[in-house]
């Protein structure tokens, strides 16, 4: 069945298709990510923090940081310099363009984070607002190498002409995540002894339980799919902003 022209739904098939070009280096990334998952815990326990649901976040994702940080936009470089080859990122030097560009990337990709949270947590719709927005600079930033504020003039614009679609496809990329997240709480419900319900198993039981290893280990591959979904979307929304010859 071919896919619509008012749908990028297709974005999710071309997720897996950019695994399939790296498998050795998914695998490695997905490893990672279950290594570093355990960091949480881990930081919980040597900082003597005790347990509490507000911290357990932060350790998570203080331990992820090195993957978000740097080996997944890596791998967004060198799989957009393959597929598109841009004179921005070209096959050749896609190395050195991304040593020039991953920091700030990430410091910007930060700042949007915070605006965004506080946008939801304080009035909801201003951080929506601002996701939805600006949510592709980053992207932009460290693929095609704009300055920031062309970079969210060009997010704006994309979103304006496409959001329909970019909606629905990100929609059906979090149905998949809640479905995951439903079905992994749901097991460790089941293979788990009785916890407390507002603490959660101890941080202990989170860095000794297999459980938690295994279910890390599909966190990972999903973020991983994710982070290639989002480059084939923002691909499409290139090609569209761009006149045919």
């Amino acid at each position: 069945m071919s896919e619509s022209p008012l749908s990028h739904l297709g974005v999710l098939r071309e997720g897996l298709a950019f695994i399939r070009r790296h498998p050795f280096q998914a695998v490695a990334l997905t490893l990672m990510a279950m290594a570093l998952a355990q960091l949480g815990p881990a930081l919980e326990l040597a900082s003597g923090a005790g347990p509490n649901p507000l911290l357990q976040p932060i350790f998570g994702l203080a331990g992820l940081l090195p993957l978000e940080m740097y080996f997944i936009p890596r791998l967004q470089a060198l799989l957009d310099a393959e597929s598109v080859n841009a004179p921005e990122n070209p096959v050749r030097s896609w190395q050195e363009a991304f040593d020039a560009r991953w920091l700030k990337t990430f410091l910007v990709r930060v700042g949007l984070s915070v605006a965004i949270g506080l946008g939801l947590l304080l009035f909801l719709i201003p951080g929506i607002v601002v996701l939805t927005l600006y949510g592709w600079a980053p992207m932009r930033m460290l693929l095609r190498g704009e300055a920031l504020l062309p970079a969210l003039k060009w997010s704006q614009a994309a979103m304006a002409r496409q959001w329909p679609r970019i909606i629905q496809a990100v929609l059906a990329m979090l149905l998949v995540a809640l479905v995951y997240q439903v079905a992994a709480s749901w097991a460790l419900d089941r293979l788990l002894p009785m916890v407390d319900p507002d603490l959660g198993p101890s941080a202990m039981v989170r860095l000794r339980h297999p459980a938690f290893w295994i279910f890390n280990l599909a966190g990972g591959m999903l973020n991983l799919w994710l982070s290639c979904s989002m480059l084939a979307l923002y691909h499409r929304l290139e090609s569209a902003a761009v006149p045919a010859p």
